[in-house]
């Protein structure tokens, strides 16, 4: 593993391909070291990958400073060693990895294209109405639902002044990239401007669709739990809720349908994770004996 506490830090790559990630702020760091570091370097292992975390924000400046981290995905093709890979996977660091993941390189065989998961890909037609109910706190009637999904998606794009044109939301939380092929593109969308809740996540997506990039990958490669729990326990709010052991069960059973469980929008229950593993001395994902 790679750990990058600063641009001057070097990368001597073993494989033509890297896992990437950002992490920023020490409380992200243990938390990703608590929770991902042994998975990530598990699959790295099995799949040849070397594993690189930037623990710095690519991009120093004022304007980098004052942005999310989420838009820093976008310079990591540029970094100098960058071009040292074929490709380059990048995966947000609140994703836990599961043990029977496969080499998600083998959804994306063309390297000119990338990898992404659809956003909601995950949730059939009736989970989305459902979620949308759950989420807006409104009743849907049946016969616009689709309507209703429709409406989440194009609000998306418009809070970030983008046409949609037909695009369809991905979630960038992992996506399949190459160096070669993709770095300009990035650093096109990292140049603008967005005030969008959503970050770099809209125009991403827009750009991929208007320039036909997309291979579309199975969600279980970016499970998120955010609108699992929205969808199956919309009560649990906060970490000391008393139904919160059963909301972790659940998790490790959605642990062994993901590829990558995500924990977007749920940073509060992965710390919580965290900690809980810290006093077991295990893995949260491993059920403690009764």
């Amino acid at each position: 593993m790679f750990f990058l506490e600063s641009p001057a830090d070097e990368v001597a790559p073993v494989y033509r391909q890297a896992l990437v990630t950002v992490l920023v702020g020490e409380t992200y760091v243990e938390t990703w070291r608590i929770m991902c570091q042994a998975n990530w370097q598990a699959y790295a292992g099995r799949h040849g990958f070397d594993l690189i975390v930037i623990a710095h924000r690519p991009d120093m400046s004022e304007r980098g400073q004052g942005r999310s981290p989420a838009w820093q995905k976008l310079l990591v093709l540029d970094q100098p060693w960058s071009a040292a890979y074929e490709r380059i996977v990048w995966v947000d660091a609140d994703i836990v990895i599961s043990s029977h993941a496969p080499n998600i390189l083998a959804l994306v065989p063309d390297p000119a294209r990338i990898g992404a998961s659809l956003s909601g890909a995950q949730f059939s037609d009736a989970e989305k109405h459902i979620y949308f109910e759950r989420l807006h706190q409104v009743v849907v009637e049946p016969q616009l639902a689709d309507l209703a999904w429709q409406f989440t998606e194009d609000n998306g794009f418009s809070e970030s002044e983008i046409e949609r044109e037909g695009a369809q939301m991905l979630n960038t939380g992992v996506l399949v990239m190459s160096p070669e092929h993709h770095n300009t593109l990035l650093k096109e969308i990292y140049a603008s401007d967005s005030a969008s809740r959503l970050y770099e996540q809209p125009a991403l997506s827009h750009e991929i669709a208007r320039r036909d990039l997309l291979t579309a990958i199975t969600p279980r490669f970016n499970w998120v739990i955010h609108e699992r729990r929205i969808l199956d326990f919309a009560d649990i709010q906060t970490i000391d809720h008393p139904d919160m052991p059963r909301l972790i069960a659940h998790l490790r059973n959605e642990l062994s349908k993901a590829y990558f469980l995500h924990f977007a929008g749920s940073m509060n229950i992965m710390q919580h994770l965290a900690r809980l593993s810290q006093e077991t001395g295990a893995p949260w994902s491993i059920k403690p004996e009764t």
